[in-house]
């Protein structure tokens, strides 16, 4: 036997819809429209031990990252902010948020919530450098090609 995607997700809205309902009778009535034989569906489901489940094959990583599309800086202001104030220019003028929203823009996600505005300063100062590194490098073999 084999579970398609297509099966996963309707057991999944099955138990999702469960999980949402108060009452007994309610949650009888749902099982009966959605389930062609509940008690069967639900002794498989307490015979589920989720301590015996092979670790780290539930986590979907591209589920986890959080997308932020309402950013206020572009990427290439955040740039040119970078290329022309300090790091102790930087956290004083900008507050924790704003470097929250800066780093999203980058990088297309939020920072963790540990994440200090030290630590997202030098996160974005070291991908500045990076890029500023990459930029040589291609110099460089153009050079050499001609």
């Amino acid at each position: 036997m084999y579970l398609t995607k297509k099966n996963i997700n309707s057991l999944e809205e099955i138990i999702t819809g469960l999980n949402d309902i108060k009452s007994e009778a309610e949650k009888n009535k749902f099982l009966e429209e959605h389930v062609e034989d509940a008690t069967l569906l639900l002794k498989v489901l307490k015979k589920l031990n989720k301590s015996k489940m092979p670790k780290g094959q539930g986590k979907n990583r591209e589920n986890n990252v959080e997308i932020t599309e309402d950013c206020l800086y572009t990427e290439d202001q955040v740039y040119c902010i970078f290329r022309e104030k300090s790091d102790s220019e930087i956290l004083t003028e900008y507050s924790l948020t704003d470097l929250r929203q800066m780093y999203s823009s980058v990088y297309k996600k939020k920072p963790a919530s540990s994440h200090t505005k030290q630590r997202i300063v030098s996160t974005l100062r070291n991908r500045l450098h990076t890029m500023n590194r990459t930029a040589a490098f291609l110099k460089l073999a153009e050079e050499r090609q001609k």
